[in-house]
């Protein structure tokens, strides 16, 4: 019977029939029993989100990973990450703590960062004191509607048709370049310490080569 079928006749998504196949050829009828409700840790579940959203994997392959009931399960967590919210396990979610107010100048900043060090979101968390939610959904927005896209609607007067003054726009780009400069140095720098390492290496074998040569004499 295919996928397609058993989702007409049992009214069973062809995802989840997936899931269960996956469950059985990996561990058999137990794996297919109904398991107690399970609470899963705050730090599991940044975890879990974390690599979902590094891009190498799939909400399935996560669940199979990490032993989670269901993919939407995981689905369900980084729609509240992403969005700001907390990921503990209560029935009143709350903001993030190290959420906080920012002004558009500010997000841009945020988002150029970010893209200049090659998607570093944990990374702008801690550098710009915001949460991992804000990052994502700013570069996401930047990404997509350009600096007008993080103008606060609700904010001041300036902010409400997103138009930037030429100073701020020139000290944007300024600092822009000074991100991408940084990581680029950073970069040469991890580089540079690479090759010497690999030098010595070589160097060493090389001295070894003639000592055990020298010896055979």
């Amino acid at each position: 019977m295919s996928a397609n079928a058993i989702e007409q006749e049992y009214g069973v998504k062809r995802g989840q029939v997936a899931q269960w196949v996956e469950r059985f050829n990996t561990g058999g009828v137990d794996a297919l029993r109904r398991r107690p409700k399970h609470t899963y840790t705050p730090e599991l579940m940044l975890e879990v989100v974390q690599a979902y959203l590094a891009g190498s994997t799939s909400y399935r392959q996560l669940a199979q990973q990490y032993n989670i009931s269901n993919d939407s399960v995981i689905f369900q967590w980084v729609k509240r990450y992403t969005s700001g919210k907390s990921l503990k396990t209560t029935r009143r979610t709350t903001r993030m703590k190290n959420g906080r107010k920012t002004e558009q100048v500010e997000r841009i900043e945020i988002a150029q960062w970010v893209i200049a060090n090659e998607m570093d979101y944990v990374g702008a968390t801690t550098h710009f004191n915001v949460s991992y939610g804000q990052v994502y959904a700013w570069v996401k927005k930047f990404k997509q509607g350009g600096p007008d896209a993080l103008a606060d609607r609700h904010g001041k007067a300036k902010e409400a048709n997103g138009q930037l003054t030429k100073m701020e726009l020139k000290d944007l780009e300024i600092k822009r370049l000074k991100a991408r400069l940084a990581h680029v140095s950073t970069e040469v720098a991890v580089l540079k310490k690479l090759q010497e390492f690999e030098r010595m290496d070589a160097q060493q074998k090389k001295n070894i080569s003639q000592f055990k040569h020298s010896r055979k004499k």
